[in-house]
Formats: C-alpha cells, sequence, structure tokens
C-alpha cells in the first residue's frame, strides 16, 4: 500500500470515528496528535470532509429513495469538549450512517474526486523531507510550499513557493513535471533543484537531464548536469554552469557559492529568514565565493560579513547590505 493510500484510509478512519456522537475528548486529542504529524494529514481529512458536504449537498438537491438510502436525521458534528486540541472544528453537516453514505458516494461519484486532490505540503522554519509513493525523494527547504498529484499515469508536483531539491525515480512510462510560477519542468529520472520566488527562478541539475519551458519562450530548454538557467519574470532565459555537486548544498546544512553576487545571495537569505534584505548601490557589483553555514539570522549575517566586503545593518523588519569601507 503507498504512503498516500495509507493516509486516506487513516484519513477515513477518523472521518467515522468522529462522526459519532459518542465521540470523547480523548479522541478528539488523538485526532488533533495525527493531524500535527503532518501536513499530509490535514489535507487528506478536509478533502474527505468536503466530499461528504458535497454528498449532503447532492442529496438535498435529488432525494433518493428510502429503499436505496435510509435517511436518517442530520446532525451536527460535536464540537470536542476541550478548547485547545490542535485541529479547527468547523461546523459541517454530516449524515451520522457512514457506510450507506460511503456507498452513495462511491455511487455518485464524488470518491473520485477525493483521490483526485493533490496532497499539499508547506514548511515554515525547517526543511521536510518527503518520499513520494514512487520512490522519489523531494528535499522541501524552510518557508516553502508543494503540491503532488500522482494518477492516471502522470507524476504531476506544482511548488508554489520557496526551494526544493527532487532525485526522481527512473519510470520512462510516467513523466515527472514541476510546475513553477507558469514554468514546467519535465524528467524521467535525474536530481535537480529548483528556486521560485517573487517572480525570481534559478533551476540547476545535479544528474540526468531535464526539459524546461520557460515563461515567454517557443521551445522548452534542454539543461543537462552541471548547467543551470535562470529567468526572472518572463525576461530572457541566463543559461550557465554549476558545480553539479553543490546544485542542492542546502540540503546538507550549507549555501556555496561560486563568483555569485551580493545580490543573488540577499535574494536567498531573504527567502530563508523571511524578510526584506536590500542591496546598496555600492554594494550591488560585489561577488563572492564561499560557504555560509545555514544557521540563525544572526550567525550566517556574521559570516558574510567576515567573508566578504559587506557591512551589514539589520532592523526588527529587514537587513540592508553596502559595500565596507576601506580602513
Amino acid at each position: 500500500m503507498t504512503q498516500h493510500r495509507q493516509v486516506e484510509e487513516q484519513a477515513l478512519t477518523w472521518f467515522v470515528r468522529l462522526s459519532d456522537v459518542e465521540a470523547s475528548e480523548a479522541d478528539w486529542r488523538a485526532f488533533g496528535d495525527w493531524i500535527a504529524v503532518s501536513p499530509a494529514h490535514r489535507t487528506a481529512y478536509d478533502a474527505l470532509e468536503q466530499v461528504w458536504v458535497d454528498l449532503d449537498d447532492a442529496l438535498a438537491a435529488e432525494p433518493v429513495a428510502p429503499a436505496v438510502v435510509p435517511m436518517t436525521t442530520v446532525t451536527p458534528l460535536r464540537r470536542a469538549a476541550n478548547d485547545d486540541a490542535r485541529v479547527s472544528r468547523r461546523r459541517v453537516w454530516l449524515y451520522p450512517v457512514v457506510g450507506v453514505a460511503a456507498a452513495a458516494a462511491l455511487t455518485a461519484g464524488l470518491w473520485p474526486q477525493f483521490m483526485d486532490r493533490p496532497l499539499t505540503y508547506q514548511t515554515q522554519d525547517a526543511p521536510q523531507t518527503i518520499t513520494l509513493e514512487d520512490g522519489s525523494t523531494v528535499k522541501l527547504n524552510r518557508h516553502s510550499s508543494l503540491q503532488v498529484r500522482f494518477n492516471d499515469g502522470r507524476r504531476q508536483v506544482a511548488l508554489k513557493d520557496g526551494e526544493a531539491a527532487f532525485d526522481v525515480a527512473h519510470d520512462a512510462g510516467r513523466p515527472f513535471t514541476v510546475e513553477a510560477d507558469g514554468r514546467e519542468v519535465r524528467v524521467i529520472g535525474t536530481a535537480f533543484n529548483i528556486v521560485s520566488h517573487n517572480d525570481d527562478f534559478v533551476i540547476g541539475v545535479e544528474r540526468g537531464v531535464v526539459s524546461v519551458q520557460p515563461k515567454s519562450a517557443s521551445a522548452p530548454v534542454r539543461l543537462t548536469a552541471g548547467q543551470r538557467l535562470h529567468q526572472v519574470g518572463g525576461d530572457a532565459v541566463e543559461l550557465g554552469a554549476v558545480d553539479a555537486d553543490s546544485v542542492s548544498s542546502w540540503s546538507s546544512g550549507v549555501l556555496v557559492y561560486r563568483d555569485a553576487s551580493i545580490t543573488d545571495i540577499s535574494r536567498d537569505l531573504s527567502r530563508y529568514f523571511d524578510k526584506p534584505f536590500t542591496v546598496a548601490a555600492s554594494a550591488r557589483g560585489l561577488r563572492f565565493t564561499g560557504a555560509l553555514r545555514i544557521a540563525d539570522e544572526t550567525t550566517m549575517l556574521a559570516q558574510l560579513r567576515d567573508f566578504s566586503p559587506v557591512t551589514v545593518e539589520r532592523t526588527p523588519s529587514e537587513v540592508r547590505l553596502s559595500a565596507r569601507v576601506p580602513g
């Protein structure tokens, strides 16, 4: 059984358990613990709950003969007794006869809608490693959001924001596609890293071959190991070389730069700390080669100041980088 299917079955079990008016406070606390384990749990439960809301609406609009679906009094899902349980208690209307309604949902074609909903992963201050049902792995950097949908022989991922390193399992019969801000990356089996944030898009290839369809481009661009593509908005595509071994160095706890502009580094740090970084005109021409160990904001800015000719001005709301004045 795939991980995705296991989560779906767990969500259905919880749904049935909590639809019972006798569900206890301990049940709700245990459910809150299950929801907190992974964003995929909340996504699966929310999707299933929506199916039942849709079913309720459908049955209300077109009553079913009692011989097929015995109707009973519609009862609101009871709120948990504890106010601090870690799950929202939206007031939705559900049919208590879960087995019968499940059969009706399958017949009505609503269950496939649930199965087709994407899994969503979102990180805050720490990265997350995700193992997909085909054996592919995704390392999702901090402050990033990803959606995954596998069906009908397709492997589809959408990087909504942030950065992710992909190691895709080879499957010639099911191409793997990544959508990022209107661009599509298509692969069969390879390893690569993507940044998509604030109209800035960067992809570097560690292993294998990828096909990238940039914005405002008439044809896709083919990249092999050690190549990098950068595009801002719909501007012209910039192609360059990258050290294949350091394409996703961030996943090992270090940011590696080779002749990178201070502006590029500031964009990375802004995304890491979810805070605006500005670069003074005096520093925009500066370049940096070296490595920054990923740590807290104070530590990383101290490294940048020690290893490059910049000064750092910090406020609670932003960081400003300027060229260091000699002497």
